[in-house]
């Protein structure tokens, strides 16, 4: 927290605070689990439903807390401890105050479902013009938003920040706190009945927000949703949607495999966009979106770049090919109105066959096992042709879905059940409240696989991502950024030096931490650089994670094999790098697993990685396994140190040697099926 010191955020909170600690700043965040603390944070020793937060208070000091918050101090405690009557209060207290000392423009984004793709895309657009705080992960209550709000910065000059409520009066808690400048509403659903009773309590809990929001405050609702369309208040009224009439809408809307086209209008000013996720709610985010980017002056440019940046967090409607399904994974979180939406996504996707796996929607009071029939009715009656559902109204749901509907007791029982009933090519979307902790069959989903597929393990640098021009883009970009020229000789130099480095590291002669750096060194000394080594390595590694090239043919081949194959990624690059080219790539969904050797703890071609890899892969069977690479000494010689075939991609001015031979090679990736239908010949088409 910038400008904070101990005394004004006693006299903030109205707390207590030993006079020798008034000047001490503190720097950092608002923080209530002390193995999160870092250096120069404020520590609230909250008092949860299963611990106490006063237990940890000497340990959040260990870890580098600035001071803590509390309602006692332990005793013998002699450190920087504020000492106030109630920690929550006081946090919030704390929180208004500092928000008090930012004027920009902040977005409160609330309602029942989409809360927090909404305010993942508004922030993706809004940072196309402004330095953009979003929420992070579930900090969206009153314990959270404090937490939040102490990571503003000068730096900021704009906020995002979703707000969740699921009784009366704690919007306006939030909202005091918060001191939102506009307001975003998604849906006004059927979420949390058992504390707000009806779809009128709903509305009337999340407009709370608007009591204190000014009159000139942008209010921006969802159009589609027939209460906010007909929502009165003495704001300003912005509707977005798909509907005709809303101020912003979208029209020509086209689902693709990878993602989402539409033309996103607002009176004479129109123009094309692509969302990266496909489904309906996705549409509905960009569109309001859209609508803040022009309140806050954004150009259309700018607003297209960021829905294309926009990611998806958690687990909501990851659509993900998992060889064998096509795998909708929306189980973080569920009510009557989400579910419906996901249906609604899942029945655009293309496929023989729709499957909903369906767990308990929590929270919905006496309405609980209407909703859940309710729920299958809407499955059978919009085409889905399998509905698995397991937990407390798991009759309930089967009940609605008539003969489509399978209930189950538990989710383990549906989980044993997966494998007979599921089928490939299904389309399956599993949905359930967090609670119901339906991640676990989304798990046990990937892993299903036809028996005796082969196994292919493919190198990624080189193999199907070109690395020498990926590092020499990423290479030139940072000497540039260090205030370096990227002459030709040091880009060639660097190449042969970092091949050098990686096969040392191979061969166990260095460690990870030494190459990173020291290839880096050694460039500084030949060249005589005047920069810092490691400050090159971190802006080398960030430009490096930032964009690919694919080995031409590779993006083809690889949607080819995994067609006959499970695929798998070997490489021994840095975990935050090559994860960020996957990212760019676009291709992490096309394998079954990913190892990556700093995630691993071992290096191709030491046999301790592949047998970690091993030890990770369902059913594997070596001898239906072949590592293809364009390495000898990591790929090549790993997969005979590991007792699998090997395939060698023996690409342009590549020499063999006579200590590792391959059990195959080729020189074209065009090459590659015909070579592993002749490994092997009786792999499923």
């Amino acid at each position: 927290m910038e400008h904070m010191t101990i005394g004004r955020a006693a006299a903030l909170c109205g707390g207590q605070a030993d006079g020798r600690w008034q000047d001490m700043p503190i720097p950092g965040r608002i923080c209530i689990d002390s193995r999160e603390v870092r250096a120069g944070d404020l520590f609230a020793a909250y008092r949860g439903e299963h611990t106490d937060g006063h237990r940890f208070i000497g340990k959040a000091f260990e870890n580098g807390a600035a001071c803590c918050l509390a309602e006692e101090i332990p005793a013998g405690e002699v450190r920087p401890v504020i000492l106030v009557e109630n920690v929550q209060q006081a946090l919030e207290k704390l929180a208004a105050a500092y928000r008090g000392d930012f004027d920009i423009p902040v977005v409160g984004v609330t309602g029942s479902v989409g809360k927090t793709t909404a305010k993942e895309m508004i922030a993706a657009v809004l940072s196309e013009g402004y330095r953009t705080l979003r929420t992070e992960g579930n900090l969206n209550n009153q314990i959270g938003i404090p937490m939040m709000l102490s990571r503003l910065r000068e730096e900021h000059q704009a906020a995002v920040i979703e707000m969740g409520i699921s009784g009366f009066g704690e919007m306006r808690l939030l909202s005091a706190m918060v001191r939102p400048t506009m307001a975003v509403y998604t849906v006004i659903g059927h979420a949390h009945l058992e504390f707000l009773h009806d779809l009128e309590g709903v509305l009337r809990a999340k407009t709370e927000m608007l009591e204190t929001l000014p009159e000139t405050a942008p209010v921006f609702v969802n159009g589609d949703d027939p209460m906010l369309r007909s929502l009165q208040c003495r704001q300003r009224k912005i509707t977005y949607g798909c509907s005709e009439g809303c101020d912003v809408r979208a029209e020509e809307i086209r689902m693709t495999g990878q993602g989402t086209d539409c033309v996103i209008r607002c009176g004479l000013r129109h123009f094309p966009v692509h969302i990266p996720e496909a489904g309906r709610q996705y549409v509905t985010a960009a569109v309001g979106a859209a609508a803040v980017g022009m309140a806050m002056g954004l150009s259309d440019e700018q607003i297209t770049r960021g829905i294309a940046a926009f990611r998806n967090v958690g687990r909501r409607g990851d659509i993900l090919q998992t060889g064998f399904t096509t795998l909708m994974d929306d189980s973080y979180n569920a009510n009557l109105d989400s579910v419906c939406c996901a249906i609604d996504s899942l029945m655009q996707i293309s496929g023989p066959r729709h499957v909903c796996v369906l767990g308990d929607m929590l929270e919905l009071g006496e309405a609980s096992a209407r909703m859940h029939r309710a729920v299958g009715e809407y499955a059978r009656d919009h085409g889905v042709d399998l509905v698995l559902s397991a937990g407390e109204y798991a009759s309930d749901t089967a009940e609605g879905a008539g003969e489509k509907g399978i209930a189950y007791a538990t989710r383990e029982e549906l989980t044993a059940a997966l494998h007979e009933t599921l089928r490939k090519g299904d389309c399956v979307l599993v949905k359930a409240s967090k609670g119901a902790h339906f991640e676990k069959v989304s798990a046990a989903i990937q892993t299903l696989r036809e028996k005796g597929k082969p196994l292919v393990m493919l190198d990624l640098d080189d193999t199907i991502l070109d690395f020498r021009k990926a590092e020499a883009r990423a290479l030139a970009k940072s000497l540039q950024e260090l205030g370096e020229e990227p002459r030709e000789e040091i880009l060639r130099r660097y190449h042969t030096v970092n091949l050098e480095y990686w096969e040392r590291l191979e061969n166990g002669e260095m460690t990870r931490a030494e190459i990173l750096v020291g290839r880096f060194c050694q460039l500084k000394e030949e060249f005589g650089l005047k920069l810092d080594p490691a400050a090159l390595r971190d802006t080398y590694e960030y430009n490096l994670s930032h964009g690919h090239f694919f080995i031409e043919g590779a993006e083809e081949l690889l949607q080819k094999l995994q067609e006959k194959y499970r695929l798998f990624l070997v490489s021994n690059g840095t975990a935050v790098v090559q994860q960020g080219r996957l990212e760019s790539a676009g291709i992490a969904p096309l394998f079954e697993k990913i190892f990556i050797s700093e995630e691993i703890g071992a290096n191709k071609p030491d046999r301790l990685y592949f047998t970690r890899c091993f030890a990770q892969i369902p059913d594997f069977d070596r001898s239906r396994c072949v590592i293809v690479g364009d390495s000898l000494t990591s790929d090549i010689r790993g997969g005979i140190n590991a007792g699998i075939r090997t395939c060698w991609f023996r690409r342009e001015g590549k020499e063999p040697r006579p200590d590792i031979v391959p059990d195959y090679e080729f020189g074209d990736l065009g090459e590659l099926p015909a070579l592993l239908e002749k490994i092997f010949p009786e792999a499923d088409t």
